[in-house]
């Protein structure tokens, strides 16, 4: 005796969230943590400050990597379109230039990673106004660029973060 079984019920439309779509949520959402952390330095104290700091360097690296089919599509499409992208666009720049100078002159004034690396630095007081500066300056790009991109996140975490079986018919008895 054959049995064939009853083709599963159509699960409602759900939309999958992609797995660069995934990493790219978790590592933004762990550049965020890392980002609080680093500028907490009464929190974390100055070496894990500047190990941190060197450390989100080459994340944002790999961030800037990460998101540049982006980079590329929006500087094409620029002058050719306004609105929003533009705005996001002028930010991210913005936020680009700032950190790598935050990151930069935070090197350059290292007073405990590059010292347990053997490297020596006398810092100068104008990378130390710098990296106060461009520290100051993030504090104020950051939520400015997590706001304009609020709809992707809660958009992208609401689909996450809902329960697997939401939404799924029960399958009747056979």
């Amino acid at each position: 005796m054959e049995t064939t079984s009853a083709p599963p019920e159509a699960e409602p439309a759900r939309r999958r969230v992609p797995a660069r779509t995934r990493l790219d949520f978790w590592y933004d959402g762990l550049l965020l943590v890392a980002y609080t952390l680093v500028y907490s330095l009464g929190f974390t104290g100055l070496a894990v400050h500047e190990w941190l700091g060197l450390g989100i360097g080459l994340a944002l690296l790999l961030h800037l990597t990460l998101h540049w089919d982006w980079v590329t599509r929006t500087t094409r499409r620029l002058f050719a379109r306004g609105g929003r992208d533009r705005a996001i666009y002028v930010v991210n720049l913005a936020l680009l230039i700032v950190m790598t100078l935050c990151v930069l002159s935070g090197v350059l004034i290292s007073q405990v990673a590059l010292y347990q690396l053997g490297i020596s630095v006398h810092p100068a007081p104008f990378w130390t106004n710098v990296h106060d500066t461009t520290s100051k300056l993030t504090l104020i790009l950051v939520p400015v660029h997590v706001a304009m991109r609020w709809r992707w996140i809660a958009s992208v975490g609401r689909r996450m973060l809902r329960h697997p079986g939401a939404g799924r018919r029960p399958r009747s008895p056979r």
